[in-house]
C-alpha cells in the first residue's frame, strides 16, 4: 500500500471513531432521560395512589329496595341533595330572572276629575328703583347697570332693580337684574358667556339674577356645559326651565345662592367627575333653597381609567341635585335617572340627591341639608358589589353633615336589572355618617314599604324594622317563595291611587316620622305674587283621574343557566381552596347565613357536610395501575434497545480503533526507512 493510501485510510478511521463516540454519547444521554422518565412515571403513580377525591353518598330507591349510591360531586347531584354552591355573590349555574308571580294594578289612563282654577296674580310690587349701596353677595348696581345696556333691551325685558328676599333664614334686600322674558333670559346667558370666552369672572359671574313672578323659559337652543364660579344670587322666583340639555345642570361651580328654580327634563350626559341636575359642584358657602329638579335623565361615562382633569381624580361624583356638595341645601327634591355604566365596586360617589358631601364644617349652619326629597333611580355596570359610596340619597356621606326631614326613595340596580351589594334593599349603600333627624328611606321596587328609619345621631339604617300601616293596604296575595310554599304578601296602593300619598304619610307616622308635604315646604319660596284658585273664572284644566288595568307582576327568582358548565373536579378544587362554598336556603337569618340576591343561605363547612366524604377513587387507581404498567413496560423496552445499541457501537468501536493502531505503526516504519535512506 501506498504512502498515500495510508494516510487517507487513516482520516477515515478518525472520523469513524469521533462518530461513533457522538453515537454513543446520544445513547447515553437517551438512557439518562429514560431514567428520568421512569422517575416521573413512579412519582405520579405514587400521587395517584395517595390522591383523593369529593365524593357525595346518598341513599336511593331501586327496584331492591333502598340503596347506597356514591359519585364524584356535581352541581346537579349536590342540588338534587338540597346543597348548592357560591362564589359568594351568585349561585353557580344560576341567574336571578324576572319571572311573572302574579298581577297589580296599574294606571293605564286617566279621566277629568275636579275643575282646576288659574290662580289670581298678584302685581310684582315686591321690585323698586335699586338704592345706593344696596347690592349685596359683592355685586356692584352700575356693573349690572352696563350689562343690562350692552344687550340693548328694553325695560319689558331686563330691568335692575331692588326686591326682598329670604336667603338662609335670613331677610335681604338686594339689588339684582330682574329676567322678565325670555329674550331677557337669552341675554344674560350670552353676556355669561361672552365673560367665560373672555376669562372675565368678576363681571356677570359676581352680579345678582332674578326672574319675574313664575315664568317659563326654554333652554333648548343651547347645549349646557353649567355656568362656572357663579357667586352672585340666582332667584328664579317659581321659573320653570325647560330644555336644559347639555353635560352639565345649570351650574358647573356654584358659590353663591340658587333658589326658587324649577328644572324640568333636563337631559345631562358627559365623561367627567363631577355632574349634578343642577350643580356639578356647591362650593363652600354655597347655598340651595327651594329647588325642584323633576325628571332628570343624567349619564355619567367617566370610565375607572385614564380620568380627565377635575374635582377628583378617582371618582365620579355624581347626584340628581348636587356631584359634590361642599354648602347647604334646603327645601329642595330631585326626581328623575342616573345612569353610570362603567361605574365598578371602587368608582364613584353616586347618590340620588347627592354625589359626595365634601364640607368639613360639621355643626356650621353652612353645613346642612334639610327638607329634601329625593326620588332618583339609579343604574349601574353589571356587577353586583357596588357598596362603595352609592346610596339612594347620598353617595358618600365620609364628611358628617346635619340632615333633618328627608325622604329617600328609587331603586339602585346594575345594568342587568339586578339589585346591588346581593340585597333588594333599594337605599341599601354606605351608611350615613351625619347627624340624622327623620329622614325616611323607602324602596319603590317593593311596594314603598318602609326599610330603615332613624332618629339618633350617627344612625345605621340596617337596624331598623319595617312598619307598614295596614289602614290602606288593597288586597292581600299569596306569593310564591323560592324554595317552595309561598306566604302572605300585604300589597300597597299604586302611585296615583286615591289614598297612595296618605300611605306614606301614615307610615311616617307610624314610625315616628314628621309627614312631609314637599309642596307645602317649598310655598313661600315658588307662589310670591300668588293667593287662592280664583273659582269666577274659567278652569284652566280638571284633575286626572288615574285608571286603572291589572298588569303582570314580576319578581327576581333563581333560575337554571344551562350555558353555565364546570367540571366536578374544578368544583372539587374550588371548595378545597375556599373559593367556593357550599350553601342551603334558609328562611331565617343567622350568624351562620349568607344574603345572595336577595335570599338568605346558610353556609356548610365542608368538613361539616355530612353527605360529602373525602376518600380515595378506587377507578381512578385501577387506571393509574395500568398506566403505571404500560409506561414501565415502554421504558423497559428502550432501555433493552439502547443497551444493544450501546454494544454494537463498541464492537465497532474497537475494531475501528485496532485498524488505526496498525495503520499507525506502518506509517511510522516507512518514515524511519525514508530516514534511514536519506542520511546514506
Amino acid at each position: 500500500m501506498g504512502m498515500s493510501a495510508s494516510q487517507a485510510r487513516l482520516l477515515y478511521l478518525t472520523a469513524q471513531l469521533n462518530n461513533l463516540s457522538l453515537k454513543g454519547q446520544l445513547v447515553s444521554d437517551a438512557k439518562m432521560r429514560l431514567a428520568l422518565d421512569t422517575q416521573q412515571i413512579q412519582e405520579r403513580y405514587i400521587k395517584a395512589l395517595n390522591s383523593s377525591r369529593l365524593f357525595l353518598d346518598t341513599n336511593i330507591f331501586t327496584a331492591g329496595g333502598m340503596a347506597a349510591q356514591s359519585q364524584l360531586i356535581t352541581l346537579d347531584n349536590l342540588r338534587a341533595s338540597g346543597l348548592r354552591v357560591s362564589d359568594g355573590s351568585k349561585i353557580l349555574g344560576y341567574n336571578w330572572e324576572k319571572v311573572v308571580t302574579g298581577t297589580y294594578q296599574a294606571v293605564a289612563g286617566y279621566v277629568d276629575g275636579a275643575p282646576i282654577y288659574p290662580l289670581e296674580p298678584v302685581p310684582s310690587s315686591g321690585f323698586s328703583a335699586p338704592p345706593s349701596g344696596n347690592a349685596g353677595f359683592n355685586a356692584n348696581t352700575a356693573t349690572m347697570q352696563t350689562i343690562v345696556s350692552s344687550t340693548g333691551l328694553g325695560t319689558n325685558d331686563l330691568e335692575v332693580m331692588t326686591y326682598t328676599t329670604n336667603i338662609n333664614g335670613a331677610t335681604q334686600n338686594l339689588d339684582a337684574i330682574v329676567i322678565k322674558s325670555q329674550e331677557g333670559f337669552d341675554a344674560i346667558l350670552a353676556a355669561i358667556q361672552n365673560d367665560i370666552a373672555n376669562g372675565d369672572f368678576h363681571n356677570t359671574l359676581e352680579q345678582n339674577f332674578v326672574f319675574d313672578d313664575n315664568m317659563v323659559v326654554d333652554m333648548s337652543n343651547y347645549t349646557s356645559a353649567g355656568i362656572p364660579y357663579f357667586q352672585g344670587v340666582f332667584d328664579g322666583n317659581g321659573v320653570t326651565i325647560n330644555g336644559l340639555n347639555g353635560t352639565q345642570g345649570l351650574f358647573r361651580d356654584l358659590y353663591g345662592v340658587a333658589k326658587n328654580i324649577n328644572i324640568n327634563g333636563a337631559v345631562i350626559s358627559a365623561e367627567t367627575d363631577a355632574i349634578g341636575g343642577l350643580a356639578g359642584y356647591l362650593g363652600e358657602g354655597g347655598i340651595i333653597e327651594n329647588c325642584n329638579v323633576t325628571n332628570v335623565s343624567i349619564t355619567c361615562t367617566l370610565h375607572n381609567t385614564d380620568y380627565p382633569e377635575g374635582y377628583d381624580s378617582e371618582r365620579a361624583g355624581v347626584g340628581g341635585v348636587v356631584g359634590y356638595n361642599n354648602g347647604s341645601i334646603h327645601n329642595t327634591a330631585a326626581t328623575g335617572t342616573i345612569n353610570v355604566p362603567y361605574a365598578d365596586s371602587s368608582f364613584g360617589y353616586i347618590g340620588g340627591f347627592i354625589g359626595a358631601n365634601v364640607n368639613t364644617d360639621y355643626g356650621s349652619p353652612n353645613n346642612v341639608i334639610e327638607n329634601c326629597y329625593s326620588d332618583v333611580n339609579i343604574y349601574l355596570g353589571s356587577g353586583l358589589d357596588y357598596s362603595n359610596s352609592i346610596n339612594g340619597f347620598i353617595g358618600d356621606d365620609t364628611y358628617e353633615t346635619i340632615i333633618n326631614n328627608c325622604i329617600s326613595l328609587g331603586s339602585i340596580t346594575n345594568a342587568g336589572g339586578f339589585p346591588i351589594n346581593g340585597t333588594d334593599l333599594a337605599n341599601w349603600g354606605p351608611v350615613l355618617e351625619s347627624n340624622i333627624t327623620n329622614m325616611m328611606a323607602l324602596d319603590t321596587r317593593n311596594n314603598n314599604s318602609v326599610l330603615y328609619w332613624q332618629q339618633e345621631d350617627n344612625p345605621y339604617f340596617g337596624n331598623g324594622q319595617p312598619m307598614q300601616p295596614p289602614t290602606f293596604l288593597d288586597e292581600t296575595v299569596n306569593v310564591p317563595l323560592v324554595s317552595g310554599g309561598n306566604y302572605n304578601a300585604q300589597v300597597w296602593l299604586n302611585p296615583g291611587a286615591p289614598g297612595y300619598t296618605d300611605q306614606i304619610q301614615t307610615t311616617a307616622i307610624n314610625n315616628g316620622l314628621a309627614v312631609l308635604n314637599l309642596s307645602e315646604l317649598q310655598s313661600q319660596g315658588l307662589v310670591n305674587g300668588q293667593v287662592a284658585p280664583n273659582t269666577s273664572m274659567d278652569p284652566i284644566g280638571y284633575q286626572q283621574i288615574p285608571q286603572y288595568e291589572m298588569v303582570d307582576r314580576y319578581e327576581m327568582q333563581l333560575v337554571e343557566d344551562p350555558t353555565f358548565q364546570i367540571s366536578s373536579r374544578a368544583l372539587e378544587e374550588g371548595l378545597r381552596s375556599g373559593a367556593y362554598m357550599l350553601v342551603k336556603e334558609t328562611d331565617s337569618e343567622g350568624t351562620q347565613t349568607v344574603s345572595i340576591g336577595g335570599v338568605f343561605y346558610e353556609t356548610i363547612a365542608l368538613d361539616m357536610c355530612t353527605m360529602i366524604t373525602d376518600r380515595s377513587d378506587e377507578n381512578a387507581m385501577k387506571k393509574a395501575e395500568v398506566e403505571y404498567e404500560r409506561d414501565m413496560a415502554d421504558i423497559q423496552a428502550k432501555d433493552k434497545k439502547y443497551e444493544m445499541d450501546q454494544k454494537k457501537i463498541d464492537t465497532q468501536y474497537q475494531a475501528y480503533l485496532q485498524e488505526e493502531e496498525s495503520l499507525k505503526n506502518v506509517l511510522s516504519k516507512n518514515i524511519e526507512n525514508s530516514y534511514n535512506t536519506f542520511k546514506a
